[in-house]
C-alpha cells in the first residue's frame, strides 16, 4: 500500500508540506525492499536537504506549521498526537502520521556538538534551535517539556513495526536508563546507512550467526568492534567510533542496545544497496598446521550453501568451495596465505559467498577441538593455551604483554610466512597478573580480553574426560583438588559482586569478570557439583581418581587397535585397546543409512511426493583414514537416506536395480505430480527387478506419468 493511501486513510487538518515529507519519508525509509531489514531512521543536514528538494519546503518548517502554540490548554504536538490517535482507530495502516516530527528529532541528535556555547550532550538546546526559538526563551522550554510526547511517539514507532513482523523492516530504535527520552531519536543518529555495511562486515568478520541465535550480548559485541577496529581504519563514521571509544563497560549504553538490536536481526547477508541479490559473508579464519610450519585458510560453511564458486577480485583466481567434514568449505587449500594477505587482507567473492580476512597485526589462536590444530579466535580464555602470530614490527610490544601474565615460559618461532613470529604457550594462570596485564593496556592489549559473559561458565581444570552422554548436562569430569575455574558473568551491580550458587549455598562474591575464580581452592567432595548464578549454572563432577570401564551395551567384538586398526574380527576383553561396537541409547540420534557396492556406476533415492535425491557418500575424515589400515576400505560404501525416501534405484554395469528401504506395510502409496518426469524415469529404469506390490504401485504412477507425456 503506498504512501498517498495511507494519507487518504485520514480526515485530519495537516498541512500539505507536512503530508508530502511524511510521504516522502515512508518511501524512504519503510518502502518496498525494506522487508525484514534493520531500519534505521536517519536524517542528517545532507538527507534533510535531499529529500527537501523532492518536497519543495524544510522539514522543521513543515513541522513548525503543525504545532499548536495559540492554545495554552492543549499540547504543542496535539494535533499531530490526534492524527496518531485516528491512525491507531482505523487499523494503524502504514508508519504512523508522527515520522517528519521523529525524523527532524534525529536531525537534532546529529546537530549536537559542543559549538555555538553548547555541550555535545545538549539535545534539547539542538531541538529549539531547528524551530528558530533559543534554548532559554518561553517557546524553547515548552518544546524541551512536550518531548515527553515525542518520546511516546517514538514507542508508538517501534511497537508498529514489531506487530507488523518486519513487513516494513526491523527496529533499532532503542534507549538506556541514562537518556530515555532523548535516547530515541539518538540511538538512530549513530548509525548511518554506511555504517550498516561496515557493521555487516564486521558480524561476517566476528563470525556471528545469522539472527544471534547464541545470544553474544551488545557489551561482548562492543568489545569485539573494539578489537576489529583497533589500529585499521574499518570506514565507520567519526560519530560511531567517537560513541564506540565513550561507552561505559558497566550496564546496557545506548550504543550497546543499538548494535545488539541490529546483530539480532542481521540476516548474514552483506548491507549492498547497489545490488539485487544479497550475498552471504563469512570471515575467513587463520589455521597453523602441522605444528607451525604451515598456513592455511578455513571458511565456516554456510547453512543452505553446499557448494559455491569464489573468486579474487576483480579477475583472480576462481576457487569452487565444497561443504565438508566438521561444516567447514573444502576448496582453498590451494590458496596459501602469504604476508601480503595477513597484511594487507583477502576478499573473495562469488554471487552467493563472499569470504573476508580482516587484516591484523597480531593474530590470537586456540586449539580446535575437533581440527586439532591452532585456528584464529575471537577472544582470550584465561586458563587455557594460546599461540600468538605476531607481525615483526609488534613482536616487541607482544613478548612485553606476555612476560607480564608471569608463569610458564613461552616459546618464540618463525612463522611460516616471513616478517612474522609465532609465540607459543601463551597462558593466563596468575589472576593478579592478568588482571594488571589488562588494566595496563597497550597497542594490543585487546588480544588477552576475553568475551563478556552473561552466563556462568567452567574453564581449565585437570579433566580426567569429557562427558559422553548426549544431553546428560555435565561440563566433565574431573580430579579432585583439580575442580575447573569458574568464569562470572558481568556485574552490572554498583559493588560490582556477582551472587554464585555451589551446590545450593549462596555467596556473593567482589571479582573481575575478565579474570576466572579457582574453584580448586574450595574443598569440595568427591561426587557431582553444581555452580554458577541464579540464571546459569554448570554441573560437573569429581573423582579421586580414573576407573576405567565400559559403557553398558559395549560390544564383545571388535578390531584390535595398537595405532593401526587390525583386519580381523577378535573377541576382545575390557583391558584391550579396540574399535568395537556398541547399543546406541535412544537419546543418541544417528542419520539413517544404507549400504552400497562401490562397483554402482550411479545411485538415487525416491519419495513418494515425486522427489529423485542424488546420494551423498559420507567422506572418511583425515583424522579418521591415518588410523585405518590400507585394505580398510571395503566393498561398501555408506550413504546417507532422507527420512522420506522408500526406495534406492541403483545402475550397475550390468542393469538396473531396486531396493526396498521401508517395510511394505510402512510404504506410502506414491503421490508424485503429472510433470515429475525424472521420478517416473528412475522408476521405469528398475520396473521389472521387484514384483512386490508396492513396487508395483509406484511402476504405475510412472507409467501414468510416462503416457501423460507421450513416450
Amino acid at each position: 500500500m503506498g504512501a498517498r493511501l495511507w494519507w487518504g486513510s485520514w480526515k485530519g487538518l495537516m498541512g500539505s508540506e507536512y503530508k508530502q515529507w511524511h510521504e516522502v519519508l515512508c518511501a524512504e525509509f519503510f518502502g518496498e525492499g525494506n522487508e525484514q531489514r534493520s531500519t534505521v531512521l536517519y536524517v542528517d543536514a545532507e538527507v534533510e536537504r535531499e529529500l527537501a528538494e523532492r518536497v519543495g519546503a524544510g522539514l522543521a518548517q513543515a513541522v513548525a506549521d503543525e504545532l499548536n502554540w495559540s492554545d495554552p490548554d492543549r499540547p504543542l504536538f496535539s494535533r499531530i498526537q490526534r492524527e496518531c490517535e485516528m491512525w491507531e482507530e482505523r487499523g494503524s495502516v502504514g508508519p504512523p502520521p508522527s515520522l517528519p516530527v521523529l525524523a527532524l528529532s534525529v536531525l537534532a541528535a546529529t546537530h549536537m556538538a559542543s559549538s555555538d556555547g553548547m555541550l555535545k550532550t545538549n539535545f534539547y538546546g539542538r531541538w529549539s534551535q531547528l524551530f528558530g526559538e533559543q534554548p532559554s526563551s518561553r517557546r524553547g522550554h515548552k518544546l524541551a517539556n512536550a518531548f515527553e510526547d515525542v518520546a511516546g511517539m517514538w514507542e508508538q514507532l517501534d511497537t508498529w513495526l514489531e506487530d507488523t513482523g518486519g513487513l516494513y523492516g526491523t527496529s533499532t530504535i532503542s534507549t538506556d536508563q541514562y537518556y530515555w527520552k532523548i535516547g530515541f531519536p539518538i540511538s538512530q543518529a549513530l548509525v548511518r546507512d554506511s555504517d550498516r555495511q561496515v557493521l555487516t562486515r564486521f558480524f561476517a568478520a566476528t563470525r556471528l550467526r545469522p539472527r544471534n541465535p547464541d545470544k553474544v550480548s551488545g557489551r561482548e559485541l562492543l568489545r569485539r568492534l573494539r578489537v576489529w577496529t583497533a589500529g585499521r581504519d574499518r570506514h565507520l563514521s567519526p560519530r560511531l567510533m567517537e560513541e564506540l571509544a565513550n561507552a561505559l563497560d558497566m550496564g546496557d549504553t545506548l550504543i550497546a542496545g543499538l548494535v545488539k538490536r541490529l546483530a539480532d536481526d542481521w540476516d548474514g547477508t552483506l548491507h549492498e544497496p547497489e545490488r539485487e541479490h544479497r550475498r552471504r559473508a563469512i570471515g575467513l579464519r587463520l589455521v597453523v598446521a602441522d605444528r607451525g610450519r604451515r598456513l592455511e585458510w578455513l571458511a565456516e560453511a554456510c547453512d543452505g550453501i553446499d557448494e559455491a564458486r569464489v573468486a579474487v577480485p576483480p579477475d583472480g583466481r576462481t576457487f569452487t568451495l565444497r561443504k565438508g567434514y566438521g561444516g567447514v568449505y573444502e576448496g582453498l587449500e590451494s590458496l596459501h596465505p602469504s604476508w601480503q594477505q595477513l597484511e594487507h587482507g583477502l576478499r573473495l567473492e562469488g554471487e552467493e559467498l563472499v569470504l573476508e580476512w580482516a587484516p591484523q597485526e597480531v593474530l590470537l589462536l586456540r586449539l580446535h577441538p575437533h581440527l586439532g590444530e591452532w585456528v584464529s579466535t575471537q577472544y582470550f580464555e584465561p586458563g587455557e593455551q594460546h599461540w600468538i602470530l605476531a607481525a615483526d614490527s609488534a613482536v616487541r610490544a607482544v613478548r612485553s604483554m606476555v612476560d607480564a601474565l608471569g608463569g610458564r615460559t613461552v616459546r618464540e618461532a618463525a612463522a611460516p610466512v616471513p616478517g612474522w613470529k609465532l609465540i607459543k604457550g601463551v597462558r593466563a594462570v596468575n589472576g593478579l597478573a592478568f588482571a594488571s596485564a589488562l588494566d595496563r593496556g597497550g597497542d594490543h592489549a585487546h588480544v588477552l580480553e576475553p568475551q563478556i559473559r552473561h552466563h556462568a561458565a567452567l574453564s581449565g581444570g585437570l579433566r580426567i574426560a569429557p562427558e559422553y552422554r548426549t544431553g546428560a548436562g555435565v561440563a566433565g569430569h574431573f580430579l579432585r583438588g583439580g575442580a575447573p575455574d569458574l568464569m562470572l558473568p558481568a556485574s552490572d551491580s554498583p559493588d560490582g559482586r556477582v551472587e554464585v550458587v555451589l551446590d545450593g549455598r549462596t555467596e556473593k562474591l567482589r571479582a573481575d569478570p575478565r579474570v576466572p575464580f579457582p574453584l580448586c581452592l574450595i574443598p569440595l567432595d568427591e561426587g557431582e557439583h553444581r555452580v554458577g548464578t541464579a540464571h546459569s549454572s554448570q554441573v560437573f563432577t569429581l573423582h579421586d581418581g580414573l576407573h576405567e570401564g565400559l559403557p553398558p551395551g559395549t560390544g564383545t567384538l571388535g578390531y584390535l587397535c595398537d595405532g593401526t586398526a587390525r583386519l580381523e574380527l577378535n573377541e576382545v576383553t575390557g583391558s584391550e585397546a579396540a574399535i568395537r561396537g556398541a547399543d546406541a541409547p535412544s537419546s543418541i540420534s544417528l542419520p539413517r543409512t544404507e549400504l552400497l557396492r562401490s562397483s554402482v556406476l550411479e545411485a538415487v533415492l525416491l519419495d513418494p511426493h515425486g522427489g529423485v535425491h542424488r546420494t551423498k557418500q559420507q567422506s572418511v575424515p583425515a583424522w579418521m583414514a591415518s588410523r585405518l589400515p590400507a585394505a580398510a576400505l571395503g566393498p561398501c560404501v555408506e550413504i546417507e537416506v532422507p527420512d522420506d525416501c522408500v526406495w534406492l534405484v541403483y545402475r550397475t554395469a550390468a542393469r538396473w536395480s531396486v531396493r526396498a528401504l521401508a517395510a511394505a506395510a510402512d510404504t506410502p502409496a506414491p503421490a508424485p505430480a503429472p510433470d515429475d518426469y525424472a521420478w517416473a524415469y528412475a522408476v521405469l529404469s528398475a520396473a521389472q527387478r521387484l514384483q512386490d506390490p508396492a513396487w508395483l504401485d509406484y511402476v504405475a504412477a510412472a507409467e501414468a506419468i510416462s503416457g501423460r507425456r507421450g513416450v
